[in-house]
C-alpha cells in the first residue's frame, strides 16, 4: 500500500501535468492539506519528493514553484546518472567514447591516494537522457577496484561495483563553470564557448577505501545542482 505522502505527490503532479507551467506556484501547504485531508507533515514530504525528482522547487518564504522541463536538479544525494534520469521519467543510456587501461597521472594518483603510473581502468562516455546528450563522463578506477576486461557495456557502472564489494558510500565534489571546447561541443550538440558546469568527484566507500575518480561535463543549460545548506548559531 502506499504511503499518503506518495499519493499527494502522484495527485500534484496529475496537477502539474494538466494545468501548471515551469515556474507556475503550486498551491499552498493549507490548501493542499484541504484538498488531500492530510497533515501539514504529509504535504512536505510530497513535496520533497517531488523536489528530489526535479519536478518543483521552493523559494524560501515564497512558496513552491513547478520546475523547468529542460532542467535537470541534481540533489546531493550520492546517485548515479542512471539513477537521476529514471526517478525523473527519463530514459538514461550511454555511448562508450573510450574504454582503456591507462597509467594514474599526478591529480589522479593523488585524489585516489596510488601511486604515480598506477594502473587504472578508464571509462570515458556520452551521458544521454531520451537520445538526448546531457554530458561527457570519464572515470578512472582503480585496477584492484574494477580491471579493465572485467567492466561490462550493458550494466551500470555503479551495480558493478557493488557486486565487487565496492559500494559507493561517499563523495566530495568540486563544481566549475567552464567553457566548451569544439569537441566537448560537438559532443554536447551545441555551440563551441558555450558555458557548462564541470564536477570532479571522488567517491569512497563505507570503510573509506577511494574507489572512484570521475570528471564529468554537463551542460549547464539543461542541468543545475540544487543544495541545502544551514548556518551554525554564534556562541
Amino acid at each position: 500500500m502506499a504511503h499518503k505522502y506518495e499519493t499527494v505527490a502522484a495527485g500534484i503532479r496529475d496537477t502539474i501535468a494538466a494545468s501548471l507551467r515551469p515556474h507556475d506556484a503550486l498551491p499552498s501547504e493549507r490548501d493542499l492539506m484541504s484538498v488531500y485531508g492530510v497533515s501539514r507533515m504529509t504535504v512536505r514530504q510530497a513535496i520533497a519528493k517531488l523536489v528530489d525528482e526535479g519536478r518543483v522547487y521552493n523559494i524560501h518564504g515564497s512558496g513552491t514553484y513547478v520546475g523547468s522541463t529542460d532542467l535537470f536538479l541534481k540533489t546531493p544525494k550520492l546517485t548515479s546518472f542512471t539513477e537521476d534520469m529514471m526517478s525523473r521519467g527519463f530514459a538514461a543510456s550511454s555511448r562508450v567514447l573510450a574504454l582503456t587501461s591507462v597509467p594514474a597521472t599526478g591529480e589522479i594518483a593523488r585524489s585516489l591516494s596510488i601511486p604515480v603510473d598506477s594502473e587504472c581502468t578508464h571509462i570515458r562516455r556520452l551521458r544521454l537522457a531520451d537520445e538526448n546528450p546531457m554530458a561527457i563522463e570519464d572515470v578512472y578506477l582503480p585496477r584492484e577496484v574494477l580491471a579493465l576486461e572485467d567492466f561490462k557495456l550493458t550494466e551500470s557502472l555503479y551495480s558493478q561495483l557493488d557486486r565487487a564489494g565496492h559500494e559507493l558510500h561517499r563523495a566530495e565534489q568540486e563544481i566549475q563553470a567552464i567553457a566548451l571546447d569544439d569537441e566537448q561541443s560537438r559532443l554536447l550538440g551545441v555551440e563551441p564557448g558555450t558555458a557548462a558546469l564541470a564536477v570532479t568527484r571522488v567517491s569512497s566507500s563505507r570503510r573509506g577505501q577511494l574507489i572512484e575518480y570521475a570528471r564529468t561535463i554537463y551542460r549547464a543549460d539543461r542541468y543545475t545542482f540544487q543544495l541545502a545548506v544551514t548556518r551554525e548559531s554564534e556562541k
